[in-house]
This record gives structure tokens, sequence and C-alpha cells, in this order.
């Protein structure tokens, strides 16, 4: 019987990513996949800014942008005019667009990624059945004997299998709308299918609009959304009419074109098709997405709308968010409860995906023209306003997916009422203005914001996403302009009971706005340069205070001031001491 540390069931992009983050932290690893070869064809093209920014850590995240197309920004667009607009130039992070890439050059980064950590796809391994007990997973994996060679007549025969058995101490099904997994576990995957239907082609369009946005197009039929693709290609997704329904024959690129014409005002001629397909939309995920050492992730978990581009972002988000706290937990280091906030937090945001995108789902295919003249109207109006369209820009890159309601999360804030008055560099406690400056930026449960800062003793300055490596914490103790040697003493004694209990879990660093490395800090704790206030403005950190920054990019606690005593205590309810 072969043992791993965790089994992964589906080698999609939710399970690659898994399998690559978790064998980047020291756990070992099985992925299967029944599929003998990675499927061809995929409706998932879009990744965007925030799962970008979250694959940072894993070092693949340049190398995708080389081989997609940076999409701008999203027009929609009603009787010919535009009616919203979305562009992403404004994003607060290193990737201001919205990354067109196949399913499958994603997987093939991610597969090299894999190979170089140690990690391979079993390829024609299903799935048979499992079963738990209180210390791992017991699996029977069936493989199919190979098929006839090229040439070679079939015997008629069923072709043999056989079978094997993986122990694991645990289990994650990322295989697909059809899990295997999830059947076996009897959990219901609840929701809905819609009425509508939709025609998918990747064409070639001749037409006079940017290819650097994403087009949709609200029509007298339905919809039509266009994704710019490499090499001169789009992706058209078009909603069939009700009264081509009961047509079930394979869809042509006549039909595409008579749909594309009738919704838009673009005059595009399509042509060279190399993929049409026809499809219906579901709304649907289950209710918990852990059964005590099995978990569900990706397509397993949730399906819905492709209209939002959200699918496979929140597949690879699940399995961000996950593999941290399963090597943590699995390496002792962290306490069990850990894991349930996986459930906690990835079905709340994928919950509001659901939402959004079955929303902007039925805005596009409202049937009563009163309704699309007051939707089109609505949308000129909502579109006109600035904040708005960053608003929606921020939604689609999944800039704005928080955890804030998690029960891992938290935060110490200092109120108006016990804050000093003078200026931030007269001393280390909160200022009334540094309190309303650490009430107004992210907050825990947010994503971490990006800035730049020097590392002491080296050269240049470094995003703190490229300093920060996602396999441990990060603890930010923030220096504030009041430099004083009673600070350092409280800082120096933070850092000795920090490392004292939690070192192996928990990295730190002090953030100061001085020029060079501070007297009085201990020796080998690492420094950020921030004279230019970068990261003072981002954090709010005029005045003492620090930050826990989550593996995953999120702020699991921050306070202002700094006390040690509460920053234990956070840390203790999760972490397991002298690990």
């Amino acid at each position: 019987m072969k043992n791993v540390d965790v089994l992964i069931v589906g080698a999609g992009p939710t399970g690659l990513t898994l399998a690559c983050d978790l064998l980047r932290r020291g756990v070992s690893v099985a992925l299967i996949d029944e599929q003998s070869a990675p499927r061809e064809g995929s409706r998932a093209i879009a990744v965007h800014a925030r799962t970008l920014e979250l694959l940072e850590p894993l070092g693949i995240a340049d190398r995708l942008v080389s081989k997609g197309k940076a999409v701008t920004g999203v027009t929609v667009w009603a009787a010919g005019e535009p009616v919203v607009r979305a562009d992403f130039d404004e994003l607060d992070s290193r990737f201001k667009h919205l990354l067109v890439l196949g399913q499958g050059e994603l997987e093939g980064v991610l597969v090299e990624l894999l190979g170089g950590l140690g990690g391979s796809v079993d390829r024609g391994a299903k799935l048979a059945s499992f079963r738990q007990d209180g210390t791992g997973v017991t699996a029977t994996i069936e493989r199919s004997g190979p098929a006839p060679a090229e040439g070679e007549a079939p015997s008629g025969e069923a072709r043999s299998s056989t079978t094997e058995q993986i122990r694991a101490a645990w289990l994650v099904g990322t295989d697909g709308a059809e899990s295997v997994v999830r059947t076996q576990l009897e959990v219901p995957f609840e929701g809905e299918s819609f009425e509508d239907e939709y025609i998918l082609a990747d064409v070639k369009i001749a037409w006079d609009m940017r290819d650097d946005r994403v087009h949709a197009f609200f029509g007298e039929s339905g919809l039509v959304a266009c994704f710019p693709m490499v090499e001169g290609r789009h992706r058209v997704i078009a909603s069939l009419p009700p009264e081509a329904r009961a047509n079930k024959a394979d869809p042509t690129l006549d039909d595409v074109q008579t749909l594309f014409a009738l919704n838009t005002t673009a005059n595009g001629k399509l042509a060279e098709p190399s993929w049409i397909t026809r499809f219906k939309l579901h709304a649907r995920q289950v209710a918990r997405y852990r059964d005590d050492r099995v978990f569900l992730a990706g397509d397993a978990a949730h399906v819905h709308s492709p209209l939002g581009a959200q699918g496979l972002n929140a597949g690879v988000q699940d399995a961000l968010n996950l593999g941290w706290k399963l090597a943590l937990v699995h390496s002792g280091r962290a306490r069990g409860l850990l894991l349930d906030t996986y459930q906690e937090e990835r079905h709340a945001a994928t919950r509001a995906v659901l939402r959004n995108s079955d929303a902007a789902t039925r805005v596009s295919n409202v049937k009563s023209a009163a309704i699309k003249t007051m939707r089109n109207e609505l949308g000129r109006l909502l579109g006109s306003i600035e904040l708005f369209q960053q608003r929606v820009a921020k939604d689609v890159a999944e800039l704005s997916v928080s955890y804030e309601r998690s029960s891992i999360v938290r935060e110490d804030k200092t109120s108006l009422l016990n804050a000093r008055l003078g200026s931030a560099a007269g001393g280390d406690t909160p200022t009334i203005g540094s309190v309303r400056e650490f009430a107004a930026v992210a907050c825990a449960g947010q994503r971490a914001p990006e800035g730049r800062a020097t590392i002491a003793g080296q050269g240049g300055t470094r995003r703190i996403y490229e300093v920060l490596d996602g396999k441990k914490l990060a603890l930010f103790l923030f220096d504030g302009r009041s430099s004083t040697t009673e600070g350092y003493e409280r800082f120096k004694e933070i850092l000795r009971e920090v490392r004292a209990r939690f070192g192996h879990s928990v990295d730190a660093w002090v953030v100061t706005p001085q020029r060079a490395r501070p007297e009085g800090l201990l020796t080998d704790v690492p420094v950020l340069l921030d004279p230019d206030g970068e990261l003072e403005k981002k954090y709010a950190a005029s005045t003492e205070c620090l930050y826990v920054i989550r593996p995953d990019l999120y702020i699991g606690y921050r306070s202002q001031p700094a006390e040690g005593d509460k920053l234990l205590e956070y840390l203790g309810q999760t972490l397991r001491k002298g690990a």
C-alpha cells in the first residue's frame, strides 16, 4: 500500500495548484486523474489580478502573463452605445489587467512546476472508493489496462483493470462538477440550472473594435460577449433565443454569425473557428467543503456562470486557501480547528461570486422590452459614476474578496477617546489622526496591501509580495515616525516571545521610515526601510502598530499600538507553541 500525506483527486487547475503548494511546503502528495491525457477545449480562459498575486509565491505569475493576453477593461454595449465601462489601469495591483489564458496553458505551466517540485500527475487512475477513519483515508484506485495500439483490432474482450490502495492522511476532491469524491460523500450539490442556453466559439473576428477589451452586447435576443485571445482570436459566448433551443444539432459558424449580427452593432465577420460548442448554465454549491479528513475544492464544490470568468479563479483560490492550512495542521504546527476555516472562508467567498454572476446572467438575458430599457438606462447612469466603475473593476479582478467575518481574523484598535493630540512624530502611542487613518485602510480579513520597500543592507526596493514567500505567517512591526528606546525594547520583547513560541510558523520584520537600520533592535531581525512612506500610507502606520500577514496574502491580525500580549493570544488560537 502506498502511503502519502495528501491524496488529490483531479488534475485540473485546482488540483495542480494545491499539489504544487503542498509540495513546496514539504507535504507529500499523490495527484491522480482518471483521464489518460489533459482535456482539450475549455470554457475557462481568464485569470484575474488577485489570482496572479496569489500565484506569485509559487514563482509562475510572470510566466503566465508572458503566455496570455492582457485585457485592459470591459465595455458593455446596448443599442450601439457603451453603457458600462470598467478599466483595470487603476487597480491597486501589479497586474492591472485581466489575463486571457487558456486553461490548457495554465495547466501546462503548473505541470512543469509540479515536476520541478518532485511531483507528477498519475493519469488513468480512477478513484473507485475510499473510507476514512480517525487517522486518515484509505482509497482504492482502479486502472484500466492499455488500449489497443494504433492499427490493432480490438479483441472484443473487456479491458483488464487493476486496483491498488493508497493510504493518505487527507483526501481532497478537485475532480470537477461530476465529482466522484462529492458523490461518495453524499454531499448535495445544491442550486439550479438556468433555462438559457449558450453557444461558445473560438473564432477570428474582422471588426473595428479594440482587441484589448472584453466587449459584451445586450442585444435584441440576448447576450453576446467577446473575449480577446492570443493570436488574434476571440472567445464568443452568445445566448440562444428560446425558439432556437429545440434544435439540438451541433452549432455551426453560421449559427454564431447569425446571433452575432442580431445582437451587436459591431459589423463583425467571424471566421476560422477552432472550437464551437453548446452549453447550459448551472449555479450550484455544496453546503460543506469538509467532511472530517476529506475536502472539496474547485468545480467539485461549486459551479456558476462563466460570464464573470470566475470559475477557474475561485478554484485556484480554494487551493491556495486550503494549502497553507493543511500543511500547518499536518505538520503539527497548528490546531485542527484551523481547517474548519477553509469551509468558513471559501464557502462565503464563493457564495458571493455565485450571487454576482447569477445576477449578471439574469440581467443580460431579460426578455421584456420595458425591462431592457430600464436596464440600459440604469447601466448608463451607474456607468457614468467613476466610483461605480472602479468598484466593478475591483470586483471583476477579485481584489475585493475578503474574509472579514472569519473566526481566525481579528484586530485590536485604540478608540479616538484614548488617542493623544499632537503629531505622529511626538510619541509611539496613536494620535487622533493615526487612529482615523488606521480605521480607513485594509482591515483584518482583507487583502494585504502591496507596496515597495528596501531590505536593510540590500540595494534597491522590492515589492512586499516578493519579500513574502508565503510559507509562514509574516509579522510586520511598524516603527512609526517616532523612534524611542522604549519602543525598541517593546519590539525586542515581542520578537523574543514570538520566536520562542511560534518561531517555526512566523517570520518577523520591523518596518521603519528611516533610511538606515535603526540602532537598538535585535541584530538578527530583518528590517524594511520605508523612507518614502509608501508602506506607512497603505498600512496607516504613522504611529506604532503591527500586522500579521497570512501565507495567502490576507491580513490575519492587526493592532494599534503594537501589543505583545494580544498578538500572542491571537497566534495561540490556531498555532501550537514550540512547534
